[in-house]
């Protein structure tokens, strides 16, 4: 792509942005769309971080990650990550 192309493409990014109305739709669209995807997002991945650390730390109870990594990786990896 040529410099040209990409300073005109540039300035009119910026006449966009600084548009009132494009500012009002991006704002409404964050707040009806974005916004409530990422808290959905987030709380999923809470529930899966909060699952995966209780079975780390049910893991850590039988076999000792520091004494035996590779028992404590197998096993992870059998609870975590294949399907029953």
């Amino acid at each position: 792509m040529s410099v040209l192309v990409r300073r005109l493409l540039a300035m009119a990014a910026r006449k966009v942005a600084a548009d009132p109305q494009v500012q009002a739709k991006a704002a409404d669209v964050y707040q009806s769309q974005v916004r409530p995807r990422v808290k959905s997002a987030a709380r999923e991945t809470k529930a899966n971080l909060d699952f995966a650390r209780s079975e780390l730390s049910d893991i850590a109870r039988d076999i000792d990650p520091i004494k035996n990594p590779k028992a404590f990786l197998a096993q992870a990896k059998k609870r975590l990550y294949d399907k029953p």
